[in-house]
């Protein structure tokens, strides 16, 4: 008997050792913060994304990761502009990178590279409107974008002109009137093919708002032009209620990894906490028999930790240049840099010289409008703000003294896209002007 089963045992552990092992099932806060409208793509074993970078220069962080969870910076795109950037579509199409975006003033970009390291292109303006551009390589290899509202435009073979007008082919997924949105919104078509099938992934609701506002819905086509079949599992990722972990879920992008495991990637804001911003998230995704993807966990509020991770250190890294950018419309004067708060507490340290007219400050910075800071009149200082669930308070201290506070119990909580637009968040951020140096930063979670 144990002689005849020795060969069974040796098959089995053979097949064991040979059948890929499934990657772990994923609910979890990639990017805490303002990293919204993710766009993300795998080549090999490798995934990029991007996001939504608004007036914020240079533009469009380009991040790389081997496991979907851990990542590292590693370029920015657009060096320069003097527009708003929002809502960008990364593709690879015969071995070049593409990002295309729209702007502020109505138009789409593309930018290319032969590695998404870069370096990138100068960005060429396409004659296509819309926002949200999503590209597709049809099955006769014809190139399109789509954008918002359901139209799709023709491309040229190289990717960097229109080569047709838009036409409308997608009416998007009818939710439910009682449904608490902002309205229809059919935004951020993501486009992908697998198996038999081309899937349009939208958003829908807009993407602020009331916490029920967002979600993410999917159809499907034998054709990259339609006709769209919307799932009958929509809406594929949205917030039914207040009292769940994460808001304005929406604006999702179905990848998988190279062991066919599949995943969606979304943004949502934090359970009241606007003022961070909409935060990158991933969770694995099923298929069902029939082929439409589900999520893996339908468990609504049900996240534990809220799906935040133990170790962010890639993101609060501000020796690196990559995770600062520049206020580009400029301010008091000056050049405000900014990087992006994760926590929901926090701590900013600055020390500065600055020079006779010279001038240095402190920050949180939603806009002009909306923000709390303060500065010196001295040749040197040190500058603190504390951020403790959006209540805030300032301090200061001079060479040789001890810190002293300036201003206690400040509520920011109200700075935020749904009081003064914008789709920003608010940012730790420091000021220079007139010859003034930063001597020393560093942020810290509390």
């Amino acid at each position: 008997m144990r002689t005849r089963l020795l060969p069974l045992l040796a098959a089995a552990i053979l097949l064991a050792a040979c059948t890929p092992k499934a990657a772990p099932r994923l609910k979890t806060v990639i990017f805490p913060g303002d990293y919204p409208d993710p766009t993300i793509l795998r080549d090999g074993n490798d995934f990029y994304m991007t996001h939504s970078s608004f007036t914020y220069f240079p533009a469009l962080l380009i991040w790389h990761s081997t496991d979907l969870v851990h990542w590292e910076p590693v370029a920015r795109a657009v060096q320069d502009g003097d527009y708003s950037i929002f809502a960008p579509d990364l593709c690879k199409v015969d071995g070049k990178y593409y990002i295309y975006y729209p702007t502020s003033r109505g138009e789409n970009y593309v930018v290319t590279a032969d590695r998404p390291e870069g370096p990138w292109s100068a960005p060429v303006k396409l004659d296509v409107g819309g926002i949200d551009p999503g590209h597709v390589v049809a099955e006769d290899g014809q190139r399109y974008l789509y954008t918002n509202n359901g139209f799709v435009t023709p491309l040229a073979p190289d990717g960097l002109s229109a080569a047709g007008k838009p036409r409308k082919v997608y009416d998007g997924w009818a939710f439910p009137q009682d449904w608490e949105t902002e309205g229809m919104w059919l935004e951020s078509p993501k486009l992908l093919r697998h198996g038999d099938w081309f899937y349009l992934v939208s958003a829908e609701g807009g993407t602020a708002g009331p916490p029920t506002s967002h979600m993410v819905v999917v159809a499907r086509s034998k054709s990259a032009l339609g006709p769209w079949e919307n799932s009958p599992h929509n809406p594929l990722v949205h917030t039914y209620s207040a009292d769940e972990a994460w808001w304005s879920k929406g604006h999702g992008t179905l990848i998988d990894d190279a062991d066919g495991n599949w995943y969606i990637v979304y943004h949502a804001y934090r359970n009241g906490f606007h003022t961070l911003g909409r935060s990158t998230i991933v969770e694995s995704v099923e298929w069902t028999a029939d082929g439409w993807p589900v999520l893996a966990e339908q468990d609504g509020a049900k996240w534990e930790r809220d799906g935040l991770q133990d170790d962010y250190s890639y993101l609060r890294d501000t020796s690196n240049p990559l995770l600062w950018s520049a206020w580009q419309p400029g301010f008091a004067g000056g050049t405000l840099r900014m990087m992006t708060a994760v926590d929901a507490s926090y701590e900013v340290t600055a020390s500065f010289r600055v020079p006779e007219n010279g001038t240095a400050g402190l920050f949180l910075f939603y806009n002009e409008a909306a923000k709390i800071g303060l500065g010196g009149g001295e040749p040197e200082y040190a500058l603190r703000i504390r951020n403790e669930r959006n209540v805030a308070s300032t301090w200061k201290k001079l060479p040789g003294g001890e810190w002293e506070k300036v201003e206690d119990g400040i509520d920011v909580s109200g700075l935020h896209h749904n009081n003064y637009q914008g789709f920003f968040a608010l940012r730790p951020a420091y000021l220079l002007g007139g010859g003034a140096e930063l001597v020393s930063f560093e942020y810290k979670p509390l």
